[in-house]
């Protein structure tokens, strides 16, 4: 068996963006809408700003933690402490107008997020809002006011709705590699339809690689990763999904995710398209970042 990839501090010429951190504070000041599934770690702005800085990433884009629910004053107040460093991806449900999405673009966020993960005893996770809701009720208020859905389910369940989404016309972000099961291998027609949409530019991805690599390890991802890189790398987004909150096992750093990218994709046009062009054009951070 080929030894594991090593996985070492990287050395970087360019800005690098991470496209999903999470920031987890006291819930005395920013209490938590809805039971939380998991324990919450402590984990506030100033430590991703030290594992940013750490790691040798320059921007990032705030995902809305689940047990916060539909309560964005975290992430609101994140987005003002890290100003054009960063963007977000909020949560919402089919109450919020166009003015309350427009409001929020101001603040910086990109996006609202829409979750079809169950729990493994079949319930929702508390705290998200389902495809549903986009689909009804969200993507023409999204579509107006120019933000993207971001998707969180597994690719089978994105697939199912594929037709829908399709439909709503508004750019779609798919979480976590778009939620391919490595287990089915690199031929099944999940991922091969993966693939076409992401041909098409019909998708972005993100290169969330911890989040599948559980119980396998990366190399066992790396055919995956680099078909998805191969087959549109326009439309790719690095992620880590720091602070990896429900993590099996010992979860990596960032600076080890970030080393491990640039150990599968040599050629520096690819990776600085990926670590920040992409998200230049994605998440709307200064079109004068793109050019470093």
């Amino acid at each position: 068996m080929a030894a594991e990839t090593r996985i070492n501090q990287p050395v970087l010429e360019h800005g690098v963006c991470d496209c999903h951190v999470h920031v987890f504070d006291d819930p005395r000041a920013f209490p938590f809408e809805t039971t939380p599934a998991y324990a919450p770690p402590f984990s506030p702005a100033s430590a991703l700003i030290t594992n940013a800085d750490q790691a040798g990433v320059s921007h990032v884009v705030l995902v809305q933690p689940t047990p916060y629910g539909r309560n964005l004053d975290l992430i609101r107040a994140t987005l003002k402490v890290l100003g054009s460093r960063a963007r977000g991806v909020g949560v919402a449900d089919a109450s919020c107008a166009v003015e309350g999405l427009a409001a929020l673009k101001e603040e910086g966020v990109s996006g609202l997020r829409f979750v079809e993960n169950l729990m493994p005893d079949g319930s929702r996770m508390p705290g998200t809002v389902p495809l549903d809701t986009f689909l009804q009720k969200l993507a023409p208020a999204l579509a107006e006011v120019r933000m993207h859905a971001e998707v969180w389910a597994p690719l089978s369940v994105m697939l199912e709705q594929w037709r829908a989404v399709e439909k709503a016309k508004v750019p779609i972000v798919l979480d976590h590699m778009g939620g391919f099961d490595p287990q089915l291998g690199l031929g099944h027609p999940h991922f091969q339809r993966l693939l076409g949409l992401l041909r098409d530019g019909a998708v972005w991805v993100k290169l969330a690689v911890c989040r599948r690599a559980a119980g396998i390890g990366y190399d066992a991802i790396r055919p995956f990763h680099d078909a998805l890189v191969e087959a549109n790398s326009e439309r790719l987004l690095w992620a880590t999904d720091f602070p990896f909150v429900r993590f099996a096992g010992t979860p990596p750093t960032s600076a080890q995710l970030l080393a491990l990218f640039e150990a599968w994709v040599t050629d520096s046009e690819l990776k600085k398209r990926i670590l920040l062009r992409n998200p230049v054009e994605r998440y709307g951070f200064e079109a004068s970042l793109a050019q470093r």
